[in-house]
């Protein structure tokens, strides 16, 4: 927003509720549309599964919070909120966008790292970008505490720029994480199952959510770059979007993993024995 002009703060009040219900109904109406996929691939694994348990949180734990957005955020543009409920949201919303991101990180990167072997120097590599998202979330969030106005509408105080650098490490893990993914595959194509069922996924998937993360975090640092009041609307599309993503992600590979039990196994299945990431978690 213009610096110069008065910030009319109701009227911005309105377009993020706009959005926070926007953001909650296409969460739902994709909920309905991967419903089947969800009875038919997801709910017959053990609840010792890991990736069932991930699958949960990314769908009803999101769901939950979106939920919990729709009587939040009214509260917290009142005008009665205290100044510590703003400081809490904020801590809250940097913890549950990292969540969301790196739960789909972790999915990307289990298929690379089967499909590397589970090779220990990938899983470094991977581990280590993670943690560094982290890192720089902590220190974005740490030097902004003391600085958060204390305003009617908290949540629409100008965001800092540094988020501009925690942006750029989620693009850079994606970028590894795609670029891993296609490289294997020209490797597998000299040994002849480079168009197998399994490496088609993860191009397909990887590329796929590479472009969507990336449109996303470029959209969060150019609001955070214009110092835009509304940057928490992104906030609202990111567990939307990311929640949706995640939970094709997993059914995706279920539904391949299914596929594989009635069909000849290929080469690529066992070499990198996509059972051990997929099945047996």
């Amino acid at each position: 927003m213009d610096g110069g002009s008065a910030i009319d703060y109701p009227l911005l009040a309105r377009e993020v509720n706009y959005h926070l219900i926007s953001s909650f109904a296409i969460q739902l109406w994709d909920m309905v549309l991967t419903s089947q996929s969800e009875i038919e691939h997801i709910w017959p694994k053990p609840w010792n599964s890991f990736f069932k348990w991930l699958y949960l949180s990314l769908r009803y734990l999101s769901l939950a919070i979106q939920l919990f957005h729709q009587f939040a955020v009214p509260y917290l543009n009142s005008g009665q909120a205290l100044q510590s409920s703003c400081f809490a949201w904020y801590v809250y919303s940097a913890l549950i966008v990292q969540f969301q991101t790196t739960a789909v990180e972790v999915i990307l990167a289990a298929r690379v790292y089967a499909l590397f072997n589970r090779s220990r120097r990938i899983a470094i590599i991977l581990g280590s970008l993670m943690t560094v998202e982290y890192i720089i979330l902590v220190v974005v969030v740490g030097s902004y505490f003391h600085r958060i106005p204390s305003i009617p509408y908290c949540i629409l105080s100008r965001p800092p720029y540094q988020i501009i650098y925690h942006a750029i490490a989620v693009v850079t893990t994606q970028s590894t994480l795609l670029g891993l993914a296609l490289i294997k595959p020209v490797l597998a194509r000299r040994a002849g199952w480079g168009r197998a069922p399994l490496v088609s996924l993860l191009i397909r998937d990887g590329t796929a959510t590479y472009f969507i993360i990336c449109v996303i975090f470029f959209c969060v640092g150019s609001f955070c770059k214009l110092r835009d009041e509304r940057t928490v609307i992104m906030f609202f599309w990111i567990i939307s979007i990311i929640s949706s993503c995640g939970c094709r992600l997993i059914v995706n590979m279920q539904r391949l993993a299914v596929a594989e039990k009635f069909a000849p196994r290929s080469p690529l299945t066992s070499e990198i024995e996509v059972e051990f990431s997929y099945q047996s978690m």
